[in-house]
């Protein structure tokens, strides 16, 4: 009797000792993918001020600009970035998922909308990664590949952020409500103003409303345990 209790007793602790294990190892995971974030916003904003020195605006240049060796001489940096941006998005869009699958009931729609949120987003953060590759001065014939990545890194990320939104304010238990409310309108909103005005200025503060949202999102996912 005496053994069959211990022996449960040891089951236990290394039950316990392996989740704990696990948790520490999610953690450190967490802060990896959560600095990550914030490096890549911080390597943005040097590479935007450092290629001001040599006549860039975002008022007059687009973002992929920043891969054209002919108007910034470190383009190789805004290459790099975003490939380590894409990269670095996909476990981030998978932990995004997770995190936010329905609170309530597991609504069947809510399910559906994480689903998308999560496809949508990887083919975003792919297309990401092949802006970087495809960049400006390996852009193919007319642009052909750098102008799909660049498509499906926007349309990818907007439309995984517009399903991510809808699932946070249809959840009656998150407290991103504004945040949710946000990401239903503004990035979806400058999308479509960036087809029908194709100006730099309108195509940066789509980058920007895009990655203040993750970023938000990210602190939540992140940081908040439960």
């Amino acid at each position: 009797m005496i053994t069959k209790q211990r022996l449960k007793s040891d089951i236990n602790f290394e039950l316990r000792t392996k989740k704990r294990s696990e948790e520490r190892i999610i953690e450190r995971l967490n802060k990896v993918l959560l600095y990550g974030s914030f490096f890549y916003a911080f390597c943005l904003f040097t590479s935007i001020i450092t290629a001001s020195f040599f006549g860039y605006s975002v008022i007059t240049h687009y973002i992929s600009d920043l891969g054209r060796e002919a108007v910034f001489p470190f383009s190789w940096l805004h290459d790099v970035f975003c490939v380590f941006a894409g990269l670095i998005s996909v476990p981030v869009t998978v932990s995004f998922s997770i995190k936010l699958k329905v609170q309530y009931k597991n609504s069947k729609h809510s399910m559906l909308f994480t689903k998308i949120g999560l496809v949508s987003g990887v083919v975003g953060n792919l297309g990401l990664v092949f802006v970087g590759i495809f960049s400006l001065d390996r852009a193919g014939p007319g642009q052909i590949y750098h102008g799909i990545s660049a498509f499906f890194a926007f349309s990818g990320i907007v439309v995984s952020i517009f399903f991510f939104s809808l699932n946070i304010v249809l959840s009656h238990k998150c407290a991103l409500k504004k945040l949710g409310a946000f990401g239903l309108i503004v990035p979806l909103a400058l999308f479509v103003l960036n087809f029908a005005i194709a100006i730099p200025i309108i195509e940066w503060i789509l980058y920007y409303s895009i990655i203040a949202f993750l970023l938000v999102l990210d602190c939540y996912v992140f940081k908040n345990k439960h």
